[in-house]
């Protein structure tokens, strides 16, 4: 058969207990329920080197380059979701079965077929609720290998497998469990404010109600043990008409925020409700009627409001921590939303616009944080994209920016995680250790701190230690633009442990959601270089050699941030494998 390839595969096959029943008590509830789980539990997948090789309703077929990364990725599945499960409601839980076989599979255009793959389905089906069930070869393959207590079930006789099976079953953990406290556990709800509607009647002053959102966003994230989703997540729903619980259980959220901004010359009107996520009934709900001269009273109004209807004792005043927005010149803050309006197109000439638009309130108001920590961001992307302006450089301009966000506001939590951002750069590690998780703190749902932690962690030398933050930090920025640089991080830290099949894992996914990154191809080629697969690292190759004509490794490695010789020569080793030039 043209296409095709056999070979040797730890086969998982996992579904949702009662499915059926579930769908038919709430279908939309249930699908928004198994979309928010696998937000958690696909990383935990890639994080083993395993490849989703599709999904079938509940249903889903896992192919793992080993039986014990397999089942070591299955134990941890079910862990997560026995946490996850303890923080829901009775209604709201769902439970795995999960089976394993290793056998040889037919690979034909990315799907897997074969005997074995019949098996994995049929095992999965005999696993108890929560539980997992493997086959004898399984278990032969991962003898000596773990300290797992497995269950000796006898042979069955499968549907639609001619010869009996020997199952076993896993037992209890040889360990206990993870003792990491989730701070998901610590806060007293997470709240997603969806995007305002604009009803001026003007497509213009989209920015405006869009403006009102982000800073209401900002503002929620800076009170105390709540959870606020990132603002990015919650933009995805623009315009739809997914009811509110859904859309709540798919960004794992206990409250959202909704509302609209009319503006008419002077005037503003805000109307906003927040909503309980799990009855769908309103909590409270207010319109607001200002001149714009008092927007920013109106903004620590309507936020004041919304944490007093969560938990009264745990808000200090608003005013005291709406952070970034520390201006009182209205024109100021207007240039600051339109600069963000540019920012948010994700695009270079977006980027460059932003720019213009946070000088110019720089310009106003030299204080006001918020701009300061656009300007250092739009150049940073500009220059991870390869901008090139003449007489420009863009990493001295952002790092000039961050500067001067941090003399401005050092409790800030843009300003400090845009110094974490900018600290692998200029080399100043532990620096920026210190700040990401300074931003986490002030900010557990923000993707950027646990981000930011990940990839310090990886500029020093310490790929083991940034892991779990960038696996946190994928989950959290779940709809982020800049979610394949979390993907391309996580495949170098991978790649510089020797775990090469998760960083294939990764760097495939940091490809799919953007194939023009050339980190991500380097990463795939190196990683394929050091398996021994030239002809899948050649087309990898080809994106670096078009992109780059005079690529060199030699001169890559002077580039290469990461600290320590031993990861600059184990990265310079995958390339020169994979075929780059010396």
């Amino acid at each position: 058969m043209e296409g095709t390839q056999r070979r040797l595969a730890a086969i998982v096959f996992a579904d949702v207990v009662g499915f059926s029943r579930l769908m038919a008590e709430d279908e939309a509830g249930t699908l928004a329920a198994l979309r928010a789980h696998r937000n958690v539990t696909d990383p935990v997948l890639l994080n083993h080197g395993g490849r989703i090789v599709k999904t079938t309703g509940d249903g889903m077929l896992i192919e793992f380059p080993s039986a014990s990364a397999a089942v070591q990725a299955a134990i941890e599945v079910q862990e997560v979701m026995r946490e996850r499960s303890a923080q829901l409601p009775e209604g709201r839980r769902m439970q795995f079965r999960i089976g394993i076989n290793l056998a040889e599979v037919v690979d034909a255009g990315g799907d897997i077929f074969g005997d074995g793959v019949n098996v994995a389905a049929r095992v999965e089906a005999v696993a108890d609720a929560g539980g997992i069930a493997m086959t004898n070869a399984v278990r032969e393959a991962i003898r000596g290998k773990s300290d797992l207590e497995l269950v000796d079930t006898g042979t069955h006789q499968l549907k639609n497998i001619p010869d009996p099976v020997r199952l076993w079953k896993v037992g209890a953990r040889p360990v206990e469990a993870s003792t990491k406290v989730d701070a998901r556990r610590r806060l007293i709800g997470v709240v997603a404010v969806l995007p305002f509607d604009n009803m001026s009647g003007d497509a213009d002053q989209d920015y405006f109600a869009d403006g009102i959102t982000d800073d209401l966003i900002t503002a929620l994230s800076y009170t105390p043990y709540l959870g606020v989703v990132a603002r990015n997540s919650t933009f995805a729903y623009r315009g739809s008409t997914k009811d509110v619980r859904t859309i709540a259980r798919e960004l794992d959220a206990t409250h959202v925020v909704e509302g609209s901004v009319r503006k008419a010359g002077e005037r503003v009107r805000v109307t906003a409700q927040l909503i309980d996520a799990e009855t769908g009934h309103h909590v409270w709900a207010e319109r607001f009627d200002r001149r714009l001269g008092y927007i920013f009273e109106l903004q620590d109004e309507l936020v004041d409001s919304i944490a007093a209807r969560l938990r009264p004792a745990v808000w200090d005043a608003a005013g005291d921590r709406s952070a970034g927005r520390d201006t009182r010149s209205v024109d100021a803050w207007d240039l600051y939303l339109q600069g963000m309006h540019e920012y948010n197109t994700h695009t270079v000439d977006g980027f460059v616009r932003s720019i213009d638009a946070f000088e110019r309130a720089r310009q106003l108001d030299g204080r006001f944080v918020a701009p300061l920590v656009g300007l250092a961001t739009s150049w940073m992307l500009l220059a991870l994209n390869g901008w090139r302006h003449e007489g420009l450089d863009p990493w001295k301009n952002a790092f000039e920016a961050v500067d001067a966000a941090w003399a401005a506001d050092n409790h800030d939590y843009g300003a400090v995680v845009i110094l974490a951002a900018s600290c692998p750069i200029r080399g100043d590690f532990e620096l920026g250790i210190r700040m990401a998780r300074r931003g986490i703190e002030m900010n557990p749902q923000g993707f950027i701190g646990h981000h930011m932690l990940g990839a310090n962690f990886n500029a020093a030398g310490r790929p083991g230690d940034a892991i779990e933050p960038l696996t946190d930090a994928w989950r959290l920025g779940r709809h982020e633009p800049i979610r394949y640089n979390i993907a391309n991080d996580l495949a170098w830290a991978h790649y510089m442990l020797g775990s090469h099949d998760a960083s294939l894992a990764w760097g495939r996914r940091a490809v799919e959601i953007n194939p023009h990154y050339l980190q991500s191809h380097l990463v795939l080629a190196a990683t394929c270089g050091q398996l021994g697969r030239i002809d899948e690292a050649q087309p990898h190759v080809d994106v670096v050699l078009r992109a780059r004509p005079h690529f060199s490794v030699t001169r890559y490695r002077t580039r290469i941030i990461y600290a320590g010789d031993d990861n600059k020569d184990h990265i310079v080793a995958g390339l020169l494998m994979a075929g780059l030039p010396a």
